[in-house]
């Protein structure tokens, strides 16, 4: 099941689960709340930091795959696996 934009209500991390599918107006709520820290063809990632780990900040994460664009959870800048 996708997760919409249109459905989201409350906080972000208790909308979304590491490994959802997001509809592409999530995505672009990612890339406009904040200039991204990280855009690319695979990622984006909101520009503000959500959590510091191993000294390092991390970034509430989309990863675009053959289903679409997937919440990977908080990761460090330009990766795409949860560290929060």
């Amino acid at each position: 099941m996708i997760k919409t934009y249109a459905n989201w209500e409350g906080d972000l991390e208790d909308y979304l689960q590491i490994g959802d599918v997001v509809d592409e107006e999530m995505a672009d709520h990612f890339l406009n709340v904040l200039p991204p820290t990280c855009w690319t063809a695979k990622i984006i990632q909101i520009g503000e930091p959500n959590s510091h780990v191993g000294g390092k900040a991390t970034y509430a994460t989309l990863e675009k795959t053959s289903q679409g664009w997937v919440y990977r959870g908080n990761c460090h800048r330009g990766e795409t696996e949860g560290r929060s």
